[in-house]
């Protein structure tokens, strides 16, 4: 029997991949305060744009073949050499699709950015092309290297792709400020640019990893592309919760088209505040995605109270993760004073949804948490209904207040969405696979941190001085008050 994966090693592979993301990612995010000092917001809008439609691209491009590699991969009876081909088969899937998808956008650039309302654009729709495929074509390298625990070779090949990128484009925009074509709108042209580059390069490191066309086989691919297609409408409805807001923005605001792309530059700003809170969501879906899918057991094994130090500690986790999201979200809200400092003082007006984006961005990671079950039982469709009824509530959502509230109604319904998906999930699997979480600690946790944030926000205030400094400290300290009276009152292990 193969060992058993357990919290050490979830908690390893977490702050392994976590801090290459987070790292990496920082290096990325120190380019927005070069970007909103640079670009007024309405320029910064169409970036945030782009950007927002490249979310959506990725994960139609990549369409959940990652998370069917890792079941696929870990499967008890699958052989070594089962497990190659399950590799190729997924692998040239994502090619051939990747060129089909980016030639249609090749071809079709300047009707594509006019239906993006960017006609004088369309050499970013081409940009973009190449950057899908690209990343698709990395996309089960890069898993396979997380597999097998190559962690070096994937840290470093993850810093040298934001290294270049970041590089690139402080030369560029920092230090050389060179507009393209004489003209300063189009320095933005660096910022899809040196994402070209970077991306090209990385995968010529990767090439080497690409499996002989020999050990394709359609008898696997089927059952792969059975579990990962429910996977790709969640992931297409879950980035649509992600960035549909800022995409929306642009068509419902009721001013002008400059006035919209004001709204989407001061948007997109101010949600690089809740960074923190991304990442560590994303970093522990990266280390948990191997650990739950790979631990060689039936879910209807996971059973807490029978050999519970050999079992995937589904509460435990939970509640761990929660505890750190707490705190994420009182270190940003805390010293938010010199948090702000991070984006330029024409786009501080938007400071005021940062606390209901780190707690929405709190919620999604509760969903990942929770989204085991359906995951590890192969009821994937689950995740289909879930990310299509979290779908609705966005648009809706966002069809009704953005017009009325702009980017403060973005905020509010990312939060209602993520909230009800983390609700309704916990909801459905208590009923289908119930899994014992401390429900009870994990209440308790949230309303002492939120008590916390409280007394900052009432009694401290948002200034920092030496006084308020320490005090701040303080409350930081205090949320790990709740660690021995949870394991006082036995809510936790």
């Amino acid at each position: 029997m193969k060992p058993q994966p357990n919290l050490r090693q979830l908690a390893s592979q977490t702050v392994l991949y976590g801090v290459s993301t987070v790292v990496g990612r920082l290096l990325n995010y120190l380019l927005v305060p070069l970007h909103t000092r640079i670009f007024l917001p309405d320029e910064y809008g169409v970036i945030t744009d782009f950007y927002a439609w490249a979310a959506l691209g990725a994960v139609l491009y990549t369409y959940g073949m990652e998370t069917a590699f890792f079941r696929f991969n870990n499967k008890e009876n699958t052989a070594p050499d089962n497990k190659i081909k399950v590799y190729a088969s997924g692998f040239y899937a994502l090619l051939v699709s990747s060129v089909a998808l980016s030639s249609v956008l090749w071809v079709g650039a300047d009707r594509w950015a006019h239906l993006l309302h960017h006609p004088e654009h369309s050499n970013y729709v081409r940009w973009f092309a190449v950057i899908f495929a690209v990343d698709a074509l990395s996309a089960l390298p890069f898993a396979k290297l997380r597999q097998e625990g190559h962690s070096l070779k994937y840290v470093a090949l993850k810093f040298s792709n934001i290294l270049i990128l970041v590089g690139m484009q402080v030369y560029f925009l920092g230090y050389m400020q060179i507009p393209m074509n004489g003209d300063h709108s189009a320095s933005l042209d660096w910022v899809v640019l040196s994402n070209v580059f970077a991306n090209l390069l990385t995968l010529l490191f990767l090439v080497r990893l690409w499996p002989r066309p020999s050990d394709f086989q359609w008898s696997t691919l089927a059952p792969m592309l059975a579990y990962a297609w429910p996977l790709l409408v969640a992931g297409l409805a879950g980035m649509l919760n992600e960035t549909l807001d800022r995409i929306m923005l642009k068509f419902r605001w009721a001013g002008s088209a400059e006035q919209a792309l004001w709204q989407v530059g001061i948007y997109g700003a101010v949600y690089k505040l809740s960074i923190l809170m991304s990442l560590f969501t994303q970093a522990f879906r990266m280390g948990a995605e191997p650990y739950f899918l790979g631990s060689g057991q039936s879910f209807q094994e996971d059973d807490p109270t029978d050999g519970r130090p050999s079992q995937p500690r589904y509460g435990e986790v939970f509640w761990y993760f929660s505890l750190a999201g707490w705190g994420i979200f009182l270190t940003v809200m805390l010293w938010l004073d010199w948090a702000k400092a991070f984006i330029g003082p024409a786009y501080h007006e938007g400071l005021s949804v940062v606390p209901v984006l780190l707690a929405a961005n709190l919620c999604l990671g509760w969903y990942y948490n929770h989204s085991v079950w359906f995951k590890r039982s192969d009821q994937t469709r689950w995740g289909l209904w879930l990310g299509l009824g979290s779908a609705v509530i966005t648009v809706a959502g966002n069809w009704w207040g953005i017009p009325l509230y702009g980017y403060t109604a973005c905020a509010w319904v990312t939060l209602l969405c993520y909230a009800s998906l983390f609700g309704a999930s916990a909801l459905i699997g208590n009923r289908i696979h119930p899994i014992s979480y401390p429900w009870n600690a994990w209440f308790i946790l949230g309303c002492w941190a939120m008590v916390l944030f409280g007394l900052d926000r009432f009694w401290v205030g948002q200034e920092i001085t030496a006084e308020t400094a320490v005090i701040k400290v303080l409350l930081m300290g205090a949320l790990l008050g709740i660690i021995p009276v949870s394991k006082w009152l036995k809510f936790v292990p």
